[in-house]
């Protein structure tokens, strides 16, 4: 009888140690087969640009793109060194998603959460969401010049929405029992806005702010394009006017290098904060 309950006793033991044995395994082949794929990826590109299949003149070989990376990180670019065009690049960045984000989180969480503020915003913000940043160029141009602020102000307004329409989904699909029991307990607004409401809402939130983040680091260019001296979108620009191919890919790997650092730094974070989600 006591070596039976004994086999019951470990049973559940041996049964937790399988599946985490099994987790583990199965995160080992998802990390292999996302490290195989792009690896073959390149590969293909190398070889096929070195075997002479594709011309070097509209897609250079990997190695190429090395030796340019190299040679610009030595001499610098136009004759600034190229740790000053990323720093140029990602102030712009991080100053217009900061603003960015503190702007459509307000918006987003007013704008969910009374429903006054939603109707005085809402015909606005329908009328600007479908228009591209890209179509405010030359009125922030003729309105700021040609400096700092027009380039900032384009990429913040590209995230700053995005940020707002997902606070305000995160808001509204904050479950009504909830709000509900949290009154019959006594809560008021501001404590039910702040220990109900806003936790419901974060998943949301760093939702936004990812996409938001992708697409400020794409308008970057954009904004960089024009009137620029200084940055990786520069460096594309001035690369595609002298047809200038190694220069121009090592200009857009950079863009998509720190993009996804700097989302993978944000997921780390929310992780961490929206720790319930998984």
């Amino acid at each position: 009888m006591s070596q039976a309950i004994s086999k019951k006793s470990h049973t559940p033991a041996f049964k937790e140690q399988d599946l985490q044995t099994q987790e583990l395994r199965e995160k080992g082949v998802l990390f292999c087969v996302g490290i195989v794929i792009p690896l073959l990826i390149l590969i293909v590109w190398e070889v096929t640009t070195r075997q002479g299949w594709i011309d070097e003149l509209f897609l250079p070989s990997l190695s190429g793109i090395v030796t340019e990376f190299l040679a610009i990180a030595r001499k610098g670019y136009a004759g600034t060194p190229l740790i000053t065009h990323v720093l140029g690049s990602l102030r712009r960045v991080f100053i217009a998603f900061s603003i960015g984000t503190v702007v459509g989180l307000s918006l987003g969480l007013l704008m969910g959460y009374y429903k006054y503020v939603r109707a005085a915003f809402y015909v606005v913000t329908e009328l600007l969401r479908p228009i591209p940043p890209l179509a405010f160029i030359t009125l922030f141009i003729l309105w700021f010049g040609i400096g700092e602020v027009s380039k900032v102000l384009i990429i913040l307004y590209a995230g700053a929405l995005i940020v707002m329409l997902n606070t305000i989904a995160g808001v509204r699909s904050c479950p009504q029992n909830k709000i509900l029991a949290a009154r019959t307990l006594g809560a008021n607004d501001l404590a039910i806005f702040l220990y109900v409401i806003f936790p419901a809402a974060l998943p949301s939130i760093f939702t936004g702010m990812r996409v938001a983040l992708s697409v400020d680091f794409g308008i970057l260019v954009a904004s960089e394009l024009l009137a620029g001296d200084i940055g990786v979108g520069y460096i594309i620009q001035d690369a595609s006017v002298f047809f200038n191919v190694e220069a121009l890919f090592v200009g857009i790997l950079m863009i998509g290098f720190f993009g996804v650092l700097s989302d993978f730094i944000l997921g780390f974070i929310s992780r961490r904060l929206v720790h319930w989600q998984g």
